[in-house]
């Protein structure tokens, strides 16, 4: 990831790292600060999300977990699923029944998907057709908004996918032919499983999508910020356009959280908007305070003391 970001920043951009330095060196006073409580305040705001979807959970608990799932999930590679065993056993600790924990998790994944992976995409892609007409002198390259637009139909069609599996006549067809693969009793309790997760939806969607909506408003509004930050003037309706190019290149793969892909991208498309060089390149890593160091740091200290937290066997005895 850093090796990406330190290559390939400059060479998105078209600034020497010498010319980033310079940049950066001459930011506000207010610039890292503020990159560290819009960092902060978007996971406070997932916490609430994850804290809806799980019932009788504590706010202290769940955020604890959560922070330590985003730190693990852009720390390593594959660790999402690490993150989300992370989130599971904090609040397993506190006595919550695994259904609940299993049903919780899976219904803010969703949410998560659904908004952060479809729903601001294409409120990007509204907002670039909605400034290349109101301003005509600034557009991006087609090319963009095709690899834009096909890693948000990916994500629509895994959404859509989830959804049709989510159907009771479906996935009693799918577990009836599964008859025979799967122990005894299994079938049921996936299916008590789904009835519990659709009900979460259907009966929390407010409680669950707006959290997590203000929380990606955050990090605009640090996307933003970090533009203003640098002196350089992009349009609002074009770093809304930013951010959702941003969040479709963290579906990338290639590294955790897509850290690095969209720093090194979104600076290239700033400076395809006007932003100068080094400008553009120093907003990207003031972005990165609060998209990823302060995950990272608040995910390390979440770990330590949930660890910490555990009595240890000799305790124990």
């Amino acid at each position: 990831m850093l090796a990406l970001l330190g290559w390939g920043l400059p060479w998105a951009t078209g600034a020497s790292w010498s010319q980033i330095a310079a940049t950066v060196g001459n930011l506000p006073v207010w610039a890292l600060p503020a990159m560290a409580v819009l960092g902060a305040a978007a996971l406070l705001l997932e916490t609430m999300t994850v804290r809806a979807a799980v019932p009788g959970a504590r706010y202290g608990t769940t955020l604890l977990g959560h922070t330590a799932s985003q730190g693990a999930s852009l720390a390593l590679p594959g660790g999402s699923v690490l993150g989300l065993g992370l989130l599971a056993w904090a609040l397993r600790r506190t006595g919550i029944a695994l259904p609940v924990v299993v049903t919780g998790i899976l219904a803010a994944s969703l949410v998560e998907m659904a908004l952060t992976s479809v729903l601001v995409p294409l409120l990007g892609g509204g907002a670039l057709l909605l400034g290349s007409a109101v301003t005509p002198a600034i557009s991006l390259r087609t090319g963009w908004l095709w690899a834009a637009l096909l890693a948000v139909a990916g994500a629509a069609l895994a959404l859509i996918l989830c959804a049709v599996l989510l159907r009771r006549g479906v996935l009693t067809v799918l577990l009836s032919r599964a008859e025979g693969l799967v122990p005894g009793g299994t079938a049921a309790e996936v299916l008590r499983q789904r009835d519990a997760l659709v009900g979460m939806l259907r009966g929390r969607a407010v409680a669950l999508a707006l959290p997590t909506l203000a929380a990606r408003a955050a990090q605009w509004a640090a996307l933003w910020l970090a533009i203003e930050a640098v002196g350089a003037e992009v349009p609002l309706l074009f770093t809304l356009a930013v951010f959702a190019l941003g969040r479709v290149l963290a579906l990338v793969p290639l590294t955790p959280g897509g850290a690095g892909i969209s720093e090194t991208v979104s600076g290239a498309v700033l400076v395809a908007l006007g932003v100068a060089s080094a400008d553009a390149a120093a907003a990207m890593l003031l972005l990165l305070v609060a998209m990823l160091v302060v995950p990272l740091l608040a995910g390390g200290a979440a770990v330590a003391l949930a660890l910490a937290r555990v009595p240890s066997r000799a305790a124990a005895d």
